[in-house]
Protein backbone atom coordinates (compact mmCIF):
# COMPACT_ATOMS: atom_id res chain seq x y z
CA UNK A 1 0.00 0.00 0.00
CA UNK A 2 1.53 3.37 -1.01
CA UNK A 3 2.63 5.66 1.78
CA UNK A 4 0.92 9.03 1.83
CA UNK A 5 2.31 12.53 2.11
CA UNK A 6 0.44 15.71 3.02
CA UNK A 7 0.71 18.43 0.37
CA UNK A 8 0.83 21.51 2.59
CA UNK A 9 0.71 25.03 1.20
CA UNK A 10 2.44 27.46 3.55
CA UNK A 11 1.66 30.52 1.48
CA UNK A 12 0.25 31.37 -1.95
CA UNK A 13 1.84 34.10 -4.09
CA UNK A 14 0.04 37.41 -3.59
CA UNK A 15 -0.91 37.46 -7.28
CA UNK A 16 -2.77 34.13 -7.09
CA UNK A 17 -6.54 34.42 -7.20
CA UNK A 18 -8.78 31.39 -6.72
CA UNK A 19 -8.64 30.21 -10.37
CA UNK A 20 -4.83 30.34 -10.26
CA UNK A 21 -4.74 28.33 -7.03
CA UNK A 22 -7.17 25.76 -8.44
CA UNK A 23 -5.15 25.48 -11.65
CA UNK A 24 -1.95 24.87 -9.71
CA UNK A 25 -3.51 22.11 -7.62
CA UNK A 26 -5.05 20.41 -10.66
CA UNK A 27 -1.95 20.60 -12.84
CA UNK A 28 0.73 19.99 -10.20
CA UNK A 29 -1.02 17.59 -7.83
CA UNK A 30 -3.53 15.96 -10.18
CA UNK A 31 -6.49 16.99 -8.04
CA UNK A 32 -10.09 16.88 -9.20
CA UNK A 33 -11.31 20.36 -10.21
CA UNK A 34 -14.02 20.53 -7.54
CA UNK A 35 -11.81 19.20 -4.74
CA UNK A 36 -9.09 21.62 -5.81
CA UNK A 37 -11.56 24.50 -5.57
CA UNK A 38 -12.51 23.51 -2.01
CA UNK A 39 -8.86 23.03 -1.01
CA UNK A 40 -7.81 26.37 -2.49
CA UNK A 41 -10.12 28.16 -0.03
CA UNK A 42 -8.51 26.70 3.07
CA UNK A 43 -6.55 28.87 5.43
CA UNK A 44 -2.79 28.72 5.07
CA UNK A 45 -0.77 26.97 6.14
CA UNK A 46 -3.10 24.18 5.20
CA UNK A 47 -3.20 20.65 3.85
CA UNK A 48 -4.50 20.64 0.30
CA UNK A 49 -4.58 16.87 -0.27
CA UNK A 50 -2.83 13.59 0.43
CA UNK A 51 -0.54 12.30 -2.31
CA UNK A 52 1.60 9.22 -2.88
CA UNK A 53 4.82 9.82 -0.96
CA UNK A 54 6.80 8.57 -3.99
CA UNK A 55 5.48 11.57 -5.92
CA UNK A 56 5.92 14.22 -3.25
CA UNK A 57 9.19 15.67 -4.52
CA UNK A 58 7.84 15.89 -8.06
CA UNK A 59 4.63 17.60 -6.89
CA UNK A 60 6.44 19.94 -4.49
CA UNK A 61 8.95 20.97 -7.17
CA UNK A 62 6.12 21.72 -9.60
CA UNK A 63 4.37 23.88 -6.99
CA UNK A 64 7.59 25.63 -5.99
CA UNK A 65 8.23 26.32 -9.66
CA UNK A 66 5.08 28.44 -9.66
CA UNK A 67 6.24 30.37 -6.62
CA UNK A 68 4.05 28.48 -4.14
CA UNK A 69 5.71 27.97 -0.76
CA UNK A 70 4.90 24.39 0.21
CA UNK A 71 6.17 21.15 1.69
CA UNK A 72 4.88 17.57 1.59
CA UNK A 73 5.81 15.71 4.79
CA UNK A 74 4.99 12.02 4.79
CA UNK A 75 2.68 10.38 7.30
CA UNK A 76 5.69 8.53 8.71
CA UNK A 77 7.60 11.79 9.24
CA UNK A 78 4.71 13.27 11.19
CA UNK A 79 4.25 10.03 13.12
CA UNK A 80 7.98 9.79 13.94
CA UNK A 81 8.27 13.35 15.27
CA UNK A 82 9.36 13.26 18.95
CA UNK A 83 6.53 12.06 21.16
CA UNK A 84 5.34 14.59 23.75
CA UNK A 85 6.81 14.63 27.22
CA UNK A 86 3.71 15.24 29.37
CA UNK A 87 4.86 17.67 32.02
CA UNK A 88 3.60 17.52 35.58
CA UNK A 89 5.30 20.86 36.13
CA UNK A 90 7.46 23.58 34.59
CA UNK A 91 9.58 25.36 37.18
CA UNK A 92 11.69 28.46 36.65
CA UNK A 93 15.10 28.99 38.22
CA UNK A 94 14.97 32.43 39.89
CA UNK A 95 17.37 35.10 38.58
CA UNK A 96 18.75 32.88 35.78
CA UNK A 97 19.84 34.83 32.67
CA UNK A 98 18.87 33.63 30.13
CA UNK A 99 15.71 32.26 31.71
CA UNK A 100 16.13 28.59 32.65
CA UNK A 101 13.41 26.07 33.42
CA UNK A 102 13.16 22.50 34.63
CA UNK A 103 10.64 19.98 33.32
CA UNK A 104 9.08 17.68 35.91
CA UNK A 105 7.88 14.81 33.76
CA UNK A 106 5.51 11.87 34.04
CA UNK A 107 7.97 9.42 32.50
CA UNK A 108 11.50 10.86 32.72
CA UNK A 109 13.91 12.32 35.23
CA UNK A 110 13.72 16.13 35.52
CA UNK A 111 15.66 17.99 32.82
CA UNK A 112 16.25 21.65 32.11
CA UNK A 113 16.22 24.04 29.18
CA UNK A 114 16.75 27.74 28.56
CA UNK A 115 14.33 30.15 26.95
CA UNK A 116 16.51 30.55 23.88
CA UNK A 117 16.37 26.79 23.25
CA UNK A 118 12.62 26.97 22.67
CA UNK A 119 12.07 27.07 18.92
CA UNK A 120 8.27 27.09 18.82
CA UNK A 121 5.28 27.26 21.14
CA UNK A 122 1.84 26.10 20.02
CA UNK A 123 -1.11 27.40 22.03
CA UNK A 124 -4.70 26.27 21.86
CA UNK A 125 -7.40 24.16 23.40
CA UNK A 126 -9.26 20.98 22.61
CA UNK A 127 -12.85 20.05 23.31
CA UNK A 128 -14.36 16.73 24.25
CA UNK A 129 -18.01 15.87 24.85
CA UNK A 130 -19.15 13.21 27.31
CA UNK A 131 -22.65 11.92 26.58
CA UNK A 132 -24.69 10.05 29.19
CA UNK A 133 -28.08 8.44 28.62
CA UNK A 134 -30.19 7.87 31.72
CA UNK A 135 -33.16 5.59 31.22
CA UNK A 136 -36.01 5.51 33.72
CA UNK A 137 -38.56 3.07 32.32
CA UNK A 138 -41.38 2.03 34.66
CA UNK A 139 -41.78 5.46 36.18
CA UNK A 140 -45.10 7.34 36.27
CA UNK A 141 -46.36 9.11 33.21
CA UNK A 142 -45.07 12.66 32.91
CA UNK A 143 -45.55 15.49 30.46
CA UNK A 144 -42.36 14.38 28.67
CA UNK A 145 -43.33 10.74 28.30
CA UNK A 146 -44.23 8.43 25.48
CA UNK A 147 -46.34 5.26 25.67
CA UNK A 148 -46.63 5.68 29.41
CA UNK A 149 -42.89 5.67 30.17
CA UNK A 150 -40.44 8.50 30.70
CA UNK A 151 -38.16 9.21 27.77
CA UNK A 152 -34.42 8.61 28.33
CA UNK A 153 -32.60 11.71 29.51
CA UNK A 154 -29.48 12.64 27.55
CA UNK A 155 -26.88 14.88 29.17
CA UNK A 156 -23.80 16.23 27.43
CA UNK A 157 -20.82 17.70 29.25
CA UNK A 158 -18.33 19.74 27.24
CA UNK A 159 -14.77 19.65 28.55
CA UNK A 160 -12.29 22.27 27.36
CA UNK A 161 -8.60 21.61 27.94
CA UNK A 162 -5.95 24.30 27.46
CA UNK A 163 -2.77 23.00 25.79
CA UNK A 164 0.70 24.43 25.24
CA UNK A 165 3.30 22.52 23.24
CA UNK A 166 6.95 23.56 23.57
CA UNK A 167 9.28 22.48 20.75
CA UNK A 168 12.73 22.64 22.31
CA UNK A 169 16.16 21.93 20.80
CA UNK A 170 18.55 20.58 23.44
CA UNK A 171 21.97 19.26 22.38
CA UNK A 172 20.88 18.97 18.73
CA UNK A 173 17.80 16.97 19.69
CA UNK A 174 14.22 18.21 19.35
CA UNK A 175 12.06 17.58 22.40
CA UNK A 176 8.33 18.16 22.57
CA UNK A 177 6.94 19.13 25.97
CA UNK A 178 3.16 19.25 26.45
CA UNK A 179 1.50 21.35 29.15
CA UNK A 180 -2.01 20.06 29.73
CA UNK A 181 -4.64 22.07 31.56
CA UNK A 182 -4.92 21.54 35.29
CA UNK A 183 -2.47 18.63 35.20
CA UNK A 184 0.53 20.93 34.71
CA UNK A 185 1.82 23.20 37.47
CA UNK A 186 3.87 26.30 36.68
CA UNK A 187 6.01 27.92 39.35
CA UNK A 188 9.44 28.68 40.79
CA UNK A 189 11.98 26.01 41.71
CA UNK A 190 11.49 25.24 45.40
CA UNK A 191 7.85 26.37 45.48
CA UNK A 192 5.85 23.68 47.30
CA UNK A 193 2.46 24.60 45.82
CA UNK A 194 2.80 26.12 42.34
CA UNK A 195 -0.40 27.19 40.55
CA UNK A 196 -1.88 25.15 37.74
CA UNK A 197 -1.62 26.19 34.11
CA UNK A 198 -5.25 27.31 34.12
CA UNK A 199 -5.02 29.41 37.29
CA UNK A 200 -3.85 32.13 34.90
CA UNK A 201 -6.64 32.69 32.38
CA UNK A 202 -4.07 33.79 29.76
CA UNK A 203 -1.05 31.51 30.22
CA UNK A 204 0.35 32.47 26.82
CA UNK A 205 1.13 35.93 28.24
CA UNK A 206 3.64 34.27 30.59
CA UNK A 207 5.38 32.79 27.54
CA UNK A 208 5.53 36.24 25.92
CA UNK A 209 7.16 37.67 29.04
CA UNK A 210 9.68 34.88 29.71
CA UNK A 211 10.45 34.01 26.07
CA UNK A 212 9.86 37.21 24.08
CA UNK A 213 11.63 36.00 20.92
CA UNK A 214 9.90 32.63 20.62
CA UNK A 215 7.40 32.26 17.74
CA UNK A 216 3.96 31.34 19.04
CA UNK A 217 1.40 29.55 16.87
CA UNK A 218 -2.24 30.12 17.78
CA UNK A 219 -3.83 28.93 14.51
CA UNK A 220 -5.09 25.53 15.65
CA UNK A 221 -8.68 26.82 15.70
CA UNK A 222 -8.53 27.33 11.91
CA UNK A 223 -6.96 23.94 11.15
CA UNK A 224 -8.75 21.60 8.76
CA UNK A 225 -7.47 18.09 9.59
CA UNK A 226 -6.97 15.58 6.77
CA UNK A 227 -9.61 12.91 6.33
CA UNK A 228 -7.63 10.11 7.94
CA UNK A 229 -7.23 12.14 11.15
CA UNK A 230 -10.97 12.91 11.22
CA UNK A 231 -11.67 9.20 10.72
CA UNK A 232 -9.38 8.38 13.65
CA UNK A 233 -11.29 10.82 15.86
CA UNK A 234 -14.61 9.24 14.84
CA UNK A 235 -13.23 5.76 15.56
CA UNK A 236 -12.34 6.89 19.08
CA UNK A 237 -15.79 8.28 19.70
CA UNK A 238 -15.31 11.89 18.65
CA UNK A 239 -17.06 13.91 15.98
CA UNK A 240 -15.75 14.78 12.51
CA UNK A 241 -16.16 18.52 13.15
CA UNK A 242 -14.42 18.40 16.52
CA UNK A 243 -10.84 19.59 16.99
CA UNK A 244 -9.88 17.10 19.67
CA UNK A 245 -6.70 15.42 20.83
CA UNK A 246 -6.26 13.46 17.58
CA UNK A 247 -6.21 16.70 15.57
CA UNK A 248 -3.86 18.38 18.08
CA UNK A 249 -1.49 15.38 18.10
CA UNK A 250 -1.19 15.72 14.32
CA UNK A 251 -1.14 19.52 14.15
CA UNK A 252 1.74 20.11 16.56
CA UNK A 253 4.37 17.94 14.80
CA UNK A 254 3.07 19.03 11.39
CA UNK A 255 3.70 22.68 12.28
CA UNK A 256 7.04 21.71 13.84
CA UNK A 257 8.15 20.06 10.58
CA UNK A 258 7.11 23.16 8.60
CA UNK A 259 9.02 25.51 10.90
CA UNK A 260 12.12 23.31 10.71
CA UNK A 261 11.98 23.38 6.93
CA UNK A 262 11.66 27.18 6.92
CA UNK A 263 14.18 28.10 9.60
CA UNK A 264 16.51 25.11 9.77
CA UNK A 265 16.46 24.29 13.46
Amino acid sequence: MPRSAYLSVINWPDSFDEPARVSALVQCAGMDQYQAMLASRRNTPGIMTRIDSNMRQHVANAMLGRGILCIAPTHDEVDQYPQPDHAHGIEQFPDADPARFVVVSESHAPWSFTGDQVKLVISGHIKSIDTKVESSAFTPISSASENGYDLPRVTRNIKVTQLLDFHIKVENEIKLVRLNGKKTRIGIVGDDSPPSLLDDSRPIELVHILMPDVPIDTEFYDFDPPGNIRALALKKGGRSSELGLEAWSFYSPWVGIMKQSLYGW
